[in-house]
């Protein structure tokens, strides 16, 4: 028989333990979420538990110093000593739920993100919390109080979840509409905390009954909001850009997810010496691109802007370091088959080198549109004249552009109003200047063209 366990030291109270305990099983997962994940994110997140658990613990051992000075000078007889061993859970609860759900989503995310694997990794923390506390209370007769605890964790998991409910709600209504829906809610709110904070003889049932009711219509309506989307306005900018870094001669982001016919803009910052670049193609070993630009030594940023192809599994590698690999995955209805786009813009990083231009900048004097069309485009007080072009469909084409401003202009011809679907640029230039973009017009139609530096300035291209 082993002997048994050395008694705990008095000033390490209940509360002070399980927050210890939280904050070592939070140490033990940061660093394995480090070591086998490699993602900054989940790093991030649980090193802060780990952080603020232990700064708790310390506020706990701090808080009750003085009664256990008391109780370390109260005379005791023989110190009671019970058995260390594996029990069920002194009541009923959900916890096993709980903690399988949280197992779940840690599988999940490996699949489907890390932001699943996140939320997993808090459950079963929270899980695990609990459990502790329930097991310290029972094992040493004096129930531990959840409450200074379970109160702000459960505040914040509510608030979250409405704000991210509300948010796909109005985003999928009309926008009319959904400034109606935001003030009444609004109204809703402020009405509930008035009749709360004035009628406190409310029974605790009926609060209760109220946001089990709030629970369901909200998370019903947001629930099938986010099944319908956005609305056509605010999916036209597409989603917000990706960042994909390069460092170490590795890859820090190894799956990418868009959806199929949307803007893409991927944000990719080279930070090694060496060449990197991304290069999408459609099979796994890396022989069939459909968008990729030339390998660029770091460090220095490139932006890589293309519309997302149909549905399915796609996948990146660096041509330099063909080890650097990444997979792409596209979901949705929609998009084309993949293709090459126009090349992306390249701005270089403040003191570091200066990414070359795509696109090639020519004199006045080599500007012959051979067998195509050609129109003139000035830039002056910071506006474009004209602000409506006239060009041939299917045919090469050439534009003077010449700026007189004592500052940077670019033209940047799109196929969208939006101006995310970049057609042809060059990188903007101060003026005076001047310069000739070739480039080829697809069908009949109409192109829109903006300056990088003002947006405001704008026009339109008549495709005949």
């Amino acid at each position: 028989m082993r002997p048994p366990l050395p008694p705990r030291p008095t000033f390490l109270n209940d509360g002070a333990m399980v927050f210890l305990r939280t904050a070592g099983l939070a140490a033990l997962l940061c660093l394995l979420y480090l070591v086998f994940g490699n993602e900054r994110t989940g790093f991030i997140l649980l090193g802060a538990l780990s952080g603020v658990s232990l700064f708790a613990g310390v506020v706990a051992v701090m808080a009750y110093r003085s009664d256990a000075k008391v109780l370390e000078a109260a005379p005791e007889g023989e110190p009671v000593v019970r058995a260390v061993r594996f029990s069920p859970l002194p009541a009923p609860s959900a916890t096993p739920l709980a903690g399988a759900a949280a197992v779940g989503l840690v599988a999940a995310g490996l699949l489907y993100g890390v932001s699943l694997t996140i939320l997993g990794v808090v459950i079963g923390l929270l899980t695990i919390y609990v459990v502790a506390a329930v097991a310290a209370g029972a094992h040493r007769d004096q129930p531990v109080d959840l409450l200074p605890v379970a109160i702000p964790v459960v505040s914040l998991a509510v608030i979250g979840s409405f704000m991210f409910l509300m948010s796909r709600l109005l985003l999928a209504v009309n926008k009319d509409f959904s400034v109606v829906i935001a003030i009444g809610v609004a109204l809703m709110i402020l009405l509930g905390g008035f009749m709360v904070a004035n009628g406190p003889q409310v029974p605790t049932r009926t609060l209760v009954r109220m946001g089990v009711v709030l629970a369901l219509v909200f998370g019903s309506g947001g629930v099938a909001a986010y099944a319908v989307g956005q609305r056509p306005e605010e999916r036209k900018a597409g989603p917000p850009p990706v960042t994909v870094v390069a460092k170490n001669i590795s890859y820090q982001e190894k799956t990418l997810h868009a959806e199929a016919g949307t803007p893409v803009t991927i944000d990719f910052k080279n930070e090694d010496n060496v060449p990197h670049n991304i290069d999408f193609t459609t099979d796994q070993a890396g022989s069939d691109s459909f968008y990729k630009q030339a390998p660029l030594p770091g460090p220095i940023s490139v932006t890589y802007k293309f519309t997302a192809p149909k549905a399915g599994t796609y996948f990146y590698h660096c041509d330099v370091h063909p080890n650097m690999t990444g997979t792409l995955t596209v979901t949705g209805t929609g998009g084309a088959e993949p293709g090459q786009p126009a090349p992306p813009s390249t701005t270089a990083q403040a003191g570091t080198k200066t990414a070359p231009t795509t696109a090639k900048t020519t004199t006045t004097k080599a500007a012959a549109a051979a067998g195509g069309t050609s129109a003139n485009l000035t830039a002056k007080n910071i506006e474009f004249s004209p602000k409506t072009l006239n060009l041939a469909a299917n045919s090469p084409v050439v534009i003077h552009f010449d700026n007189q401003d004592a500052v940077p202009h670019n033209v940047d011809i799109t196929t969208d109003p939006g101006g995310s679907n970049t057609l042809y640029k060059q990188d903007p230039a101060t003026g005076p200047t001047k310069e000739d973009y070739k480039f080829t017009t697809p069908g009949p139609g109409k192109l829109y063209f903006h300056c990088d530096v003002h947006p405001n300035m704008t026009g339109t291209i008549n495709v005949q």
